[in-house]
C-alpha cells in the first residue's frame, strides 16, 4: 500500500497542475474574450492542418530511423515498421501517463523481438539527451535572433507590474510567490515520499553519460545527425504551417514558428501531452507579435487539439497494427517450432 502513495500523489500533483493551468488560462476572460476566441476558431481553415499532419508523420519516420541506428549496434535488427508503430503508441501513452510512452514503446519492441528492455531504455536516454541539446541550441539561437523582441517583452512585463495600482502589484507578486511556493512544496513532498530521491538523480546522470557514449557505436554518425536535423526541421515547419490555419496568425514568419516550437515544447515538458501548458506557452509567445490573449489562446488550443487528434488517431492505428503483427509473429514461431 505504501508504494501506491507516491503514485497517487504524483498523478494528483500532475492533474492538479493541469487544472490550475486551464483555470489560469480562462479565469480573466470576459464575454468579449470568449467571443473573439469562438469567432477565431469558427473561421479557422482546418483543411490547412493536413500539411501539418504530413510533416508530423515524416518527423516520426526520421525519429524512428534514428532510433533504429541506436538499436542496431547492440546486435538487433527489428523492422522499421514495428519501431514506427511502437513510437506512435508511445506518443499516445504520453497523452495520459507522464513519461509512460518511453517505457511502453520499449516494452512493445522488447516483447516482440526478444530484446532486453534495459538496453532499449538506454537508447531512449540517448535520444532524450540529444533532443535536450537540440532544444537548448534552439533556445540560444532564438535569444540571439530575436534579442530585441525578448528584451522589449520583458521590459513590458516589468512596466505592467511596476506601473499597476498598488493592489494589482500585490496581486502579481502574490501569484509569483504562489508559484514559487508550489514548486518548493512539490520538491519537498517528493523528497519526503521517496528516500531514493538522490539515488534517482545519480542514476539519471549515469544514464545520460552512458547514452552519450553509445552514440560512438552508431554505424553512420552522418545519418544520425542528418535524421536529427531533418526531424527538427519537420517540427519547425509543421508549427509554422499551422499558423496559416487562422487568419490572425497567417502572416507570421518562419522565425515566429521557431519561437512557437520552442515555447510549445516547454509546455509539453510541463504536463502530459502539454494539456493546459501548451496553449498558455503559445499564447505568451504570440504576445511578442502583438497578438492578443484571446487569439493567442485560441491558436494555442487549435495547435494542441490538432496534435492531440493526430496522436490519438495514428497512435490507435499503430496499436492495432502492432497487435496484428504480434499475432503473425506468434503464428510464425509456432509453425517453425
Amino acid at each position: 500500500m505504501k508504494k501506491t502513495y507516491p503514485i497517487i500523489l504524483k498523478y494528483a500533483l500532475v492533474f492538479g497542475i493541469i487544472a490550475f493551468l486551464i483555470w489560469l488560462s480562462f479565469h480573466h476572460f470576459t464575454s468579449k474574450n470568449w467571443e473573439e476566441m469562438r469567432s477565431a476558431l469558427q473561421q479557422a481553415r482546418y483543411i490547412l492542418l493536413l500539411p501539418v499532419f504530413i510533416l508530423l508523420l515524416l518527423s516520426h519516420i526520421f525519429r524512428t530511423l534514428r532510433w533504429k541506428q541506436l538499436v542496431e549496434p547492440m546486435g538487433y535488427n527489428p523492422p522499421l515498421f514495428d519501431l514506427y508503430c511502437a513510437l506512435l503508441v508511445g506518443y499516445l501513452t504520453n497523452q495520459f501517463l507522464p513519461r509512460g510512452g518511453e517505457v511502453i514503446r520499449c516494452t512493445v519492441i522488447a516483447r516482440q523481438h526478444k530484446i532486453p528492455l534495459e538496453k532499449l531504455i538506454g537508447t531512449i536516454i540517448t535520444e532524450r539527451a540529444v533532443d535536450l541539446i537540440c532544444l537548448l541550441l534552439l533556445g540560444v539561437s532564438i535569444f540571439f535572433i530575436q534579442y530585441g523582441l525578448f528584451g522589449m517583452y520583458l521590459k513590458n512585463i516589468l512596466n505592467i507590474i511596476t506601473s499597476a495600482p498598488k493592489g494589482e502589484q500585490i496581486k502579481h507578486w502574490l501569484i509569483l510567490l504562489g508559484v514559487l511556493v508550489t514548486i518548493v512544496g512539490a520538491v519537498y513532498v517528493i523528497r519526503r515520499v521517496s528516500r531514493k530521491f538522490s539515488v534517482f538523480f545519480v542514476r539519471i546522470f549515469k544514464g545520460f553519460k552512458e547514452g552519450f557514449s553509445s552514440i560512438k557505436k552508431v554505424r553512420s554518425r552522418f545519418k544520425f545527425v542528418a535524421f536529427t536535423l531533418l526531424m527538427w526541421c519537420c517540427y519547425i515547419f509543421s508549427t509554422w504551417l499551422g499558423c496559416f490555419a487562422m487568419h490572425e496568425t497567417q502572416d507570421l514568419n518562419l522565425s515566429c514558428g521557431i519561437i512557437l516550437l520552442f515555447a510549445g515544447t516547454l509546455g509539453i515538458i510541463v504536463t502530459p501531452g502539454g494539456v493546459g501548458a501548451y496553449p498558455i506557452a503559445i499564447q505568451q509567445a504570440l504576445l511578442l507579435y502583438n497578438i492578443n490573449d484571446s487569439i493567442g489562446l485560441a491558436f494555442g488550443w487549435l495547435l494542441w487539439g490538432s496534435q492531440f487528434i493526430f496522436t490519438t488517431v495514428f497512435g490507435t492505428l499503430a496499436y492495432i497494427a502492432i497487435n496484428v503483427r504480434k499475432r503473425n509473429y506468434e503464428k510464425h514461431s509456432i509453425r517453425t517450432a
